[in-house]
């Protein structure tokens, strides 16, 4: 008997919708056997929007507060219409070449482009679509015409609710983390590979996917600092921060301070799990896949900065749940950083139990998703 497809949809930017349909695509791949399970990222047709959104993510993240407000416009509607309408032709060639009896589609954009071909093509398949906000939920992530939101927690279930969604077409999963971030690795090995070879602390600095040069309101306070350290800095796709963080790591040199502040600066970063199991606090931007990736390795997290509207809720998030600290003002991401470092233990035992509990939370969210598909697609 030929088994049920599940295709499971993104589009090829390097965010945090990629990485959500990657956790969920490589948790089905490996436990769901019974069915085929297939991986597919479309290059979306958004215009200049990728190029605008990636400008507020590194310059001015907290303009994109105001971008959010826009949307909730006419015009903004207009516009959202038109490029979901832009990328429908691809999602058709897709959908006819691959045949599958369920997608699950990490990208809003794309679930709406799947919601009106199906209605128009007349085409047979369940579209599941993601919800990936955990607390401040873009509106457009919820559609009446598709069969399952995938949810983080109780927030984003009472907001589909409010958006007149049935109930029974919200799922709460928690966060869908890949399984790679939970595992132990060897912290000193990492360590000593990465060259800190004794015992100082090592802080993770990250910005994000797409990077920002906020991660160098950071780095004027290094100067002031009187204890060892090490910084390992992932500055994402953005080669300007690369090259400030390692400008200013030669500056270091320069003045002799290098044994002091060890710095290691990487760009993109495929073996997160690793690089986060060598650090003992993370410093960076509030993003959820992120976050919950830190949460994942049981490491506590400092929020340095966030996307005004968009990322508010995380913040919340971060304080309500004990993840860790906000601390986004210069002033008080030095101060923060001098009291760490005169007791790194007590921070880092902080909220050890809050961040367990909640990495337990997430871990099962995969499983839940394909217990939800063995019920509704029969095999």
């Amino acid at each position: 008997m030929k088994k049920k497809k599940v295709l499971v949809l993104t589009d090829h930017m390097p965010w945090g919708h990629r990485s959500i349909a990657k956790a969920i695509y490589g948790y089905l791949k490996e436990k769901a056997t019974e069915y085929d399970v297939e991986y597919v990222e479309i290059k979306s047709k958004n215009g200049l929007f990728n190029d605008g959104y990636t400008f507020l993510y590194r310059f001015l993240p907290s303009m994109q507060r105001v971008a959010s407000r826009l949307s909730l416009t006419k015009v903004a509607g207009e516009i959202w219409n038109d490029v979901c309408q832009r990328n429908e032709k691809n999602l058709y060639d897709v959908v006819k070449r691959k045949k599958p009896d369920l997608i699950i589609c990490a990208y809003f954009v794309l679930s709406k482009g799947l919601v009106d071909i199906r209605r128009q093509k007349k085409l047979d398949f369940k579209l599941w679509t993601v919800v990936a906000d955990p607390w401040t939920v873009v509106p457009q992530s919820y559609f009446k015409e598709a069969d399952m939101h995938l949810v983080y927690d109780d927030v984003a279930f009472g907001e589909g609710l409010r958006r007149r969604i049935d109930k029974d077409k919200i799922l709460v999963t928690g966060w869908w983390t890949r399984l790679e971030m939970y595992k132990k690795h060897d912290k000193r090995k990492i360590k000593k590979s990465l060259g800190f070879d004794d015992n100082r602390p090592v802080i993770f600095v990250g910005g994000g996917s797409l990077g920002s040069n906020i991660l160098g309101k950071l780095l004027p306070s290094l100067m002031f600092v009187n204890k060892k350290v090490g910084f390992i800095f992932n500055t994402g796709t953005d080669k300007l921060a690369y090259r400030l963080v390692n400008e200013y790591a030669g500056l270091l040199k320069t003045i002799k301070r290098n044994n002091l502040i060890k710095i290691k600066c990487f760009g993109w970063i495929d073996n997160m799990a690793e690089m986060l199991s060598a650090c003992d606090i993370v410093f960076g931007k509030a993003g959820p896949n992120f976050l919950f990736e830190v949460v994942a390795t049981q490491k506590p997290f400092v929020a340095i900065t966030h996307l005004g509207g968009q990322e508010d809720g995380n913040v919340e998030l971060i304080k309500e749940k004990n993840l860790g600290w906000v601390r986004e003002k210069p002033t008080q991401l030095s101060g923060f950083l001098e009291s760490y470092l005169k007791n790194p233990k007590k921070y880092e035992q902080m909220y050890k139990k809050d961040i367990a509990k909640e990495a337990e939370t997430n871990r099962k969210s995969l499983e839940i998703i394909l217990e939800r598909i063995k019920k509704e697609i029969q095999i």
